[in-house]
């Protein structure tokens, strides 16, 4: 059962959807830009990751989606997003430009994060000297014909997160978690069991 629903942060209306309950945790799903919270239900994700006992949320970004702008950066936006919704040690995924988001925010906000998934990020040569910095377990999922955001990145982040693992998916590009929904759920459920 997928709940959906808004929530006012600063005066905009951020759309997201909530499914299962929290028995093992909550689980955030950010998106990339050309996707929506839509996609991540239409591939079967959402569904798969709550069968396994886990709280599963989906946000649209502000301006994204059904989500309404916002002038303020997309980690404080995160931080008032996951404490609106009184969430304490979220596990949170992010997807190419989302991903960026992730790094940004662990940064600023460690202090709320129980582990990220970053997939297919872009930019990660931008905070390369500031990884080392980053340290909850940290799962990061790459296609390796990615010509979006080259692997070498997934490289530079497994070498620099201390807490890192790196699952490669030989033969798919950058939107590798939707081209294979089911292997990608089976990775990301067996790195939040291990927790």
């Amino acid at each position: 059962m997928t709940d959906d629903k808004y929530v006012n942060i600063d005066g905009a209306m951020i759309h997201y959807l909530i499914s299962g309950h929290n028995d093992k945790g909550d689980v955030l799903l950010l998106h990339g830009k050309r996707f929506t919270i839509d996609d991540w239900v239409k591939s079967g994700i959402v569904d798969n990751i709550a069968k396994e006992g886990y709280r599963v949320i989906a946000v649209e970004l502000p301006g994204y989606g059904k989500s309404e702008i916002l002038d303020i950066s997309y980690e404080d936006f995160l931080m008032k997003f996951v404490s609106i919704l009184n969430i304490n040690k979220i596990n949170i995924v992010g997807p190419s430009f989302s991903g960026e988001i992730l790094i940004r925010f662990a940064l600023k906000y460690q202090e709320m994060i129980k582990s990220l998934i970053i997939v297919d990020s872009i930019n990660i040569d931008k905070y390369v000297d500031r990884l080392k910095e980053i340290k909850v377990n940290t799962l990061i999922i790459w296609g390796k014909k990615d010509d979006i955001a080259p692997y070498g990145f997934a490289t530079m982040l497994k070498q620099n997160i201390q807490n890192a693992k790196l699952y490669t998916f030989d033969d798919l590009g950058h939107t590798c978690y939707f081209d294979k929904p089911d292997v990608f759920t089976d990775e990301l459920i067996k790195f939040l069991n291990q927790d």
